[in-house]
């Protein structure tokens, strides 16, 4: 720190992002150790940063003749104790859950994080009503009107319009506890639900030059869960891709495997896209935060607790500049197809 005071601008504005870093990391560091007397922990700090301070307040009164370089001097000593004081009580709080004070700041945060949650999620079905109608619109004006493919955008159109019924029920569920709809769950089959998220992407990603490929073994996965929930999942997850594609153009791979031994349906999602930096890739399930700057980052939270409330999994692997891999595991019920055909022979 001495050294620092006689620094020119450039190496100052160095020295002191450094000094903040290196706070951080010893407030992160001294949580683990202090756990929650964290009020001990920081008047500890205050106490000995303003100690030290003082002490070299007092070097500098005793050795510096110039009035102008005492100021510049002890100017420079207290911006650097703030920033090493400030970055360890940033990283010291970082690492500790913050109570909150009153019940009345509680609500408004909860009512907060509810509502950002609820606006992300239904994003997605408002853009597919919305593209449905826009094609609708479109054939609607064509010579020939094609009574069967309109009844198909249709048919779609209302069954994303209940989609969104179901999303404003699971989320006033999940306010109060996720076990109720767990007991909610039906077996279903997973390549239906995959094929009509690929029917909504495809509209999504129409005017790109985007492939979508899916590959599977079997027509009929059989797990329990919630086929609504599952289908919100799989058509963020493909968002997200189409989103890392900054060029014109990219490649999403969907591979939907079966796992005997665990008894565990695999289905990963596989782009060629930007990619996710290191620093951010373990904080892409943190609730709120997000590399979008119109996002909420709330999808991935929620896509992992309902994954996780019925007994499965989500991981993402990333690369820069070589794509990401989202791994999704769900338990699979294997004997569920030669149950329902022994009950209907």
């Amino acid at each position: 720190m001495i050294e620092a005071l006689y620094m020119n601008a450039a190496d100052y504005g160095r020295f002191l992002d450094n000094l903040h870093r290196e706070g951080v990391q010893q407030g992160i560091f001294l949580a683990d150790i202090f756990g929650e007397h964290f009020d001990i922990m920081l008047e500890m700090s205050k106490d000995l940063n303003l100690t030290a301070q003082n002490t070299m307040f007092r070097i500098i009164e005793e050795k510096v003749d110039d009035s102008v370089n005492r100021l510049f001097l002890t100017g420079r000593l207290m911006e650097c104790n703030w920033v090493r004081f400030t970055g360890f009580a940033q990283g010291y709080l970082s690492n500790r859950n913050e109570e909150i004070d009153s019940l009345h700041e509680q609500k408004i945060a909860v009512m907060g994080q509810m509502a950002a949650g609820m606006a992300h999620e239904i994003r997605n079905p408002l853009a597919s009503i919305k593209g449905f109608a826009q094609l609708i619109h479109n054939r609607l004006n064509e010579p020939v009107i094609k009574a069967a493919e309109l009844r198909t955008y249709l048919d779609i159109t209302i069954k994303e319009i209940d989609n969104l019924n179901r999303l404003v029920t699971d989320f006033l569920v999940l306010s109060r506890k996720g076990d109720s709809l767990q007991r909610d769950g039906e077996v279903f089959n997973v390549i239906e639900v995959v094929h009509r998220v690929v029917n909504i992407v495809n509209q999504l990603i129409i005017s790109n030059n985007i492939v979508l490929n899916v590959h599977y073994t079997a027509e009929q996965v059989w797990t329990l869960g919630n086929a609504s929930q599952l289908e919100q999942v799989f058509l963020n997850i493909l968002k997200n891709s189409i989103d890392a594609f900054t060029a014109v153009s990219g490649q999403i791979d969907v591979t939907i495997t079966t796992q005997g031994e665990t008894d565990e349906i695999i289905l990963v999602f596989a782009d060629n896209g930007a990619g996710i930096p290191k620093d951010k890739l373990n904080r892409i399930f943190d609730p709120f935060f997000t590399t979008k700057p119109k996002g909420t980052g709330i999808g991935l939270s929620i896509c992992k607790q309902l994954i996780e409330m019925y007994g499965g999994q989500i991981q993402v692997n990333s690369e820069i500049k070589a794509g990401t891999n989202v791994k999704v595991s769900l338990p699979w019920v294997s004997d569920y197809a030669a149950c329902k055909e022994g009950s209907v022979s």
